[in-house]
């Protein structure tokens, strides 16, 4: 019989990233996914994964190293949320029309107005167009078996 964790939503998805073990990472923290990243790093910083984690100055900058990466081969993940999002936009429609395998969790947040924190689907509706298959989880083994299978 399979182990029983109590994790949160965030650590669900680091710890499929794990299992997964992306070629590389590219990734800048935001409410509410800076968890995920977190959790990931030290995934990293102890050696359970072979990742190359880059650290980019921006979300715009981790997508677009995604798409270099994910052109090059390379099995490429990020994650984002909220207005990380949406300054991704412009690239998520770059990546979506060269075809790229790219898997990003979003953790749900509402776009600032002036600063909301609460959950609401406005970021990943933004992008709804952009070309890229969303997946939406009910609850964090939702999260975890969402993963596994958008990597594939």
């Amino acid at each position: 019989m399979g182990k029983i964790l109590g994790l949160t939503g965030d650590e669900v998805a680091a710890e499929a990233m794990r299992q997964i073990n992306p070629d590389v990472l590219p990734a800048y923290p935001i409410t509410p996914q800076t968890e995920i990243v977190q959790k990931f790093s030290q995934f990293v910083a102890d050696g359970l994964v072979s990742t190359e984690m880059v650290r980019v100055e921006s979300e715009h900058s981790a997508m677009s190293a995604c798409i270099g990466a994910s052109a090059s081969g390379a099995r490429a993940m990020t994650a984002t949320s909220a207005n990380g999002l949406a300054l991704m936009w412009e690239i998520c429609y770059i990546a979506a029309s060269y075809r790229l395998p790219i898997v990003m969790p979003l953790v749900n947040r509402a776009l600032s107005g002036p600063i909301n924190i609460h959950c609401d689907h406005s970021d990943s509706m933004g992008a709804r167009d952009s070309g890229w298959i969303q997946l939406y989880s009910e609850n964090c083994q939702e999260v975890y078996d969402n993963l596994i299978q958008a990597i594939r």
